[in-house]
């Protein structure tokens, strides 16, 4: 066995340091003094003792150093001085490093070097796409090394790549410049679909999961984690293509939309979207998209907005545009028009009128709204010829729906679903996603085996492979096959002699008609709950705001699909109810899910009888009923009333409640939901559904009543027989006055309003005549 001798070693050493010169001797005095400045750090030799050598060697006498601020401290070194700093400074580096030091101190001279070009290219108002990405991709070709460019040297260069691709947000990119790296927008860009000689942002939805990625996978490096964080295969059409999109298509002149009144645009949408639907893209984008699902194959894509305005601090645009499932199935071309129409479907949704009277109510109307495209692979697994995620959700770090004293605000709460998270964002069908408050995760909403199967999810939302298309199957017809669906006997429990059992292995010995979906088992034997929390948790320190993330997993990992700031009813001072009401000057109260509110003032009732609702035959009469809310909600003043009315109000399913808008409802005081026994359904609990943040956004109070309860009063004769003004209000909508109802309250009690008391420390509501 040989060893290398010292002489040996310092040639190396010198070798390699000639060899980095040689190949980049533009960098010479640049890397030079990268040493200098280390041997300086190391305490090996510093810079002034260097220097006076090298006036040594050149002759000269050393200047007598005067302690006179008014005086240089030294001269300036010369040519020949310099060369001898350099020739030292080599001599100590020899002599003092390894060839491992000088490549990596060599790596972060050069990657300075390429930093500072990225930045100056970066700052540029008029830099292409192509130009800066190609800049970000050179920076990111450089190895690692084990010295990294402190935070200082590049936090400029990443405010600026923010701005130019992802967010103008100050707020947004005072976060992101602390989180996303320049690495992470090379990958981004190699993902980014647009003009190479423009540039444009990828949109407020993508911006928030890649930061919330970043932030997660950063917080559990060194450790295992239980479903390690991840996000979607994903690819992003840049927000600038939809202004070549209309220019292609002579669509400007649909820009006016936002400023005509909200009828108008209600009435001229489903036109807009058949039109936009219809348009054609550049054949850059084409290619470019072919390209995209030539990558993905024909795995289910998601197509989501992600618009400039989506998902900033302090405006979430929750719901308010499209997002379309595609199955992709089929030849190449089929499923590129699937996915062309799916874009100019979320392109149309911006000229709808929710979004349109969200940004008025905002003060955003004048911002031009650019909307960047978010298309995703669908996380899931597949079962027979669906594919689904085994579990989607939401989850929030506050609480603002307690069923129990032991529930505390600032543990937060989710909602899960089995299959594609639809289901936990929207109030679609007769039954419910799973709440889950964190810091109580075993602790129901709901009493008895009876409610909790009556309220449990049975309907999954699912990509069907064989019919190309989103539909909705019950549990009990999914063709599970023994081991196609690897979490079944965590999400399930067994119906059993009036009895719910969770399932003691993974073989279940049952059909399916007696399983249902309770999450039991998956809540108690693992530690995802603590996960979520922790993830918030983390969020909420970096953002300094409570957070909202929607979610999936598949059994390997957590999929970050969105991330926002939640947005939180305004806070409430204690409000006592009055222990004197006389009986006659109730209209309501209530005792179940009740939030801290207090609404004085109230005018008018707006009330639509259960009954009266549940009579009504016709889907077009119920739509009709809905339209004719907005009507009134336009019409009243602003929040002078309030609306009452059955089951689910904007419910997907009609049957369940009116489908009103958030156009229909904006400018309420307070939405109620009665809950009639004979109805057989209750009012969802909404807290973390899109429409639920509509409420609390404008400002809304939200309160369910259940009038069949004991000891609950209802005033049905104020509701039903006070007089009627709706033919006065709107004459055109006077046939309607058999099935909504709207009441002028001091001309029934004249000088007289209602007023509504919440109390949520007691569970107490009262509305009450003042």
């Amino acid at each position: 066995m040989t060893t290398d001798e010292p002489g040996d070693k310092a040639e190396t050493i010198r070798d390699r340091l000639e060899e980095h010169l040689r190949l980049r001797p533009h960098l010479s005095e640049r890397i030079h003094r990268e040493l200098l400045m280390e041997l300086h750090r190391r305490s090996v030799a510093t810079i002034d003792s260097i220097h006076d050598e090298a006036r040594r060697r050149a002759g000269e006498k050393q200047r007598e150093i005067l302690d006179d601020p008014n005086q240089p401290e030294r001269d300036r070194w010369d040519d020949r001085e310099r060369e001898l700093v350099e020739e030292i400074t080599r001599e100590f580096v020899n002599e003092h490093f390894s060839a491992a030091d000088i490549d990596d101190l060599v790596n972060l001279t050069l990657k300075r070097e390429e930093v500072e070009s990225l930045e100056y290219v970066s700052t540029q108002t008029n830099v292409s796409f192509r130009e800066l990405a190609d800049k970000i991709h050179r920076f990111c070709q450089l190895p690692l090394g084990e010295t990294q460019l402190a935070p200082a040297e590049v936090v400029g260069t990443r405010v600026a790549l923010a701005r130019h691709f992802v967010s103008d947000q100050l707020e947004f990119i005072g976060i992101a410049k602390n989180h996303l790296r320049i690495r992470d927008f090379d990958d981004v860009t190699q993902r980014m679909i647009g003009n190479d000689n423009s540039i444009g942002r990828v949109g407020g939805k993508a911006a928030g999961m890649l930061l919330a990625h970043r932030v997660l996978a950063d917080a559990e490096k060194g450790s295992d984690p239980y479903l390690p964080v991840a996000i979607p295969d994903s690819y992003f059409l840049r927000a600038d293509v939809v202004e070549d999109f209309l220019r292609l298509n002579r669509l400007d002149e649909y820009q006016s939309q936002k400023y005509k009144p909200i009828e108008e645009v209600a009435r001229e949408y489903p036109l807009i979207r058949g039109v936009f639907r219809n348009g054609d893209f550049p054949l850059r984008i084409v290619h470019a998209l072919r390209h995209v699902l030539k990558q993905i194959g024909d795995h289910p894509l998601v197509v989501r907005s992600s618009s400039l305005l989506e998902d900033r601090l302090g405006t979430s645009f929750c719901g308010k545009y499209a997002s379309v499932f595609l199955a992709n199935q089929g030849p190449l071309e089929q499923r590129l028009r699937a996915l062309l129409g799916a874009i100019a479907e979320i392109y149309a949704s911006v000229l709808a009128p929710d979004p349109i009277l969200y940004r008025r109510e905002h003060n955003l109307l004048d911002y031009v709204e650019e909307m960047g495209i978010l298309i995703q692979r669908v996380v899931g697994i597949q079962v027979g010829s669906y594919l689904f995620p085994p579990v989607a959700g939401v989850a929030f770090s506050r609480n603002e729906y307690r069923w129990s004293p032991r529930i505390k605000r600032e543990d937060g709460l989710m909602r899960l679903v089995v299959g594609l998270g639809t289901r936990a964002v929207d109030r679609s069908g007769s039954e419910y996603p799973r709440m889950v408050a964190l810091g109580e995760p075993t602790l129901r909403p709901e009493s008895s085996v009876g409610e909790i199967i009556r309220c449990a999810q049975h309907t999954i939302d699912v990509v069907d492979l064989s019919t190309n298309r989103l539909r909705s199957i019950r549990l009990s017809d999914l063709p599970i096959a023994e081991g196609s669906f690897p979490m079944l006997d965590r999400l399930v429990s067994i119906h059993r002699d009036g009895e719910l059992y969770v399932p003691t292995t993974q073989h279940i010995d049952t059909s399916l008609g007696n399983l249902c979906i309770t999450f039991d088992k998956f809540l108690r034997s693992t530690p995802f709950v603590r996960r979520v929390r922790d993830m918030l948790s983390r969020l909420e320190d970096v953002y300094g705001a409570p957070m909202d993330i929607e979610f999936a997993i598949d059994d390997e990992k957590f999929y970050i699909l969105q991330c926002r700031t939640l947005s939180l009813a305004r806070e409430s001072g204690p409000v006592t109810i009055p222990d004197n009401i006389p009986w006659r000057d109730v209209i309501f109260d209530a005792h179940r899910y009740i939030r801290t509110g207090f609404v004085e003032g109230i005018e008018y009732v707006v009330y639509i009888a259960p009954e009266r609702y549940d009579a009504i035959e016709t889907r077009e009469k119920r739509i009709e009923m809905a339209r004719a809310v907005g009507r009134i909600n336009r019409t009243l003043p602003p929040q002078s009333f309030i609306l009452i009315g059955p089951g689910r109000w904007g419910s997907n399913d009609i049957r369940l409640g009116l489908p009103v808008r958030y156009a229909d409802i904006n400018r309420c005081s307070v939405l109620i939901e009665v809950a009639r026994q004979r109805g057989g359904f209750s009012p969802e609990v909404s807290f973390g559904t899109h429409f639920f943040q509509d409420l609390v956004e404008a400002g809304i109070q939200y309160l369910p009543l259940y009038p069949d309860d004991d000891g609950v009063r209802f005033n049905e004769e104020f509701l039903n027989e006070s007089p009627n003004i709706l033919g006065e209000l709107l004459p055109d909508d006077a046939e309607l006055s058999t099935d909504i109802r709207v009441i002028h309250v001091p001309t029934v009690a004249p000088d007289r309003t209602l007023t509504l008391a919440m109390d949520g420390e007691t569970d107490t509501a009262v509305a009450y005549l003042k």
